[in-house]
């Protein structure tokens, strides 16, 4: 396993019994994003063989950044050990209480695999989080202040039941010929 130290935290959803199913519907995965500012850290990165992507934001500096995930059921069907989550002295956090530009050392799992043209691969798999600086996220109240409230039966309108055409009877509706294609 390798450890990749003192990693800026984005976009973590590690909740152990809600993973992602942003890319995978049928296996969800739990994922988060590592960044770094550092030329010398992108290039330990590289050498381990992750996915390093490079971002020039307008408002802030440049960073590399590399997606981590877990996939929640193994190869067999199995269910996966969720991502452990821990702070400096090894005690259990919750998971969704990460907040962006949290600070952590990250494990990972590595394999060797072929790719489909033959050439090889390094497969990393996100397997703990170690926070050593830990930004709590919270939500905004204000936008739950404004929650439904209980208003009743709703009303359900049913579109009306067609009668069926008798043979030889024509259709009120015109046909339409050459109909235009939607464009998006």
């Amino acid at each position: 396993m390798a450890k990749l130290e003192n990693c800026e935290l984005w976009f973590c959803k590690l909740n152990p019994k809600r993973p992602s199913t942003q890319f995978n519907k049928q296996n969800p995965t739990w994922e988060c994003q590592i960044r770094t500012y550092s030329k010398e850290v992108k290039k330990q990165w590289e050498e381990l063989g992750l996915n390093v992507k490079t971002t020039d934001p307008d408002d802030g500096p440049l960073y590399y950044r590399v997606n981590l995930r877990k996939r929640s059921l193994k190869a067999d069907g199995s269910p996966s050990t969720p991502v452990e989550v821990v702070d400096g002295r090894m005690r259990p956090v919750d998971p969704n209480s990460i907040g962006h530009g949290s600070i952590g050392h990250v494990r990972i799992f590595q394999r060797e695999y072929t790719k489909d043209n033959g050439k090889p691969g390094i497969s990393s798999t996100l397997m703990g989080i170690q926070l050593i600086k830990h930004i709590v996220y919270t939500y905004d109240k204000k936008s739950y202040e404004d929650s439904f409230e209980d208003s009743g039966d709703t009303e359900v309108i049913s579109p009306p039941e067609e009668e069926e055409e008798e043979e030889g009877e024509e259709s009120s509706t015109p046909e339409v010929k050459d109909k235009p294609e939607r464009v998006f």
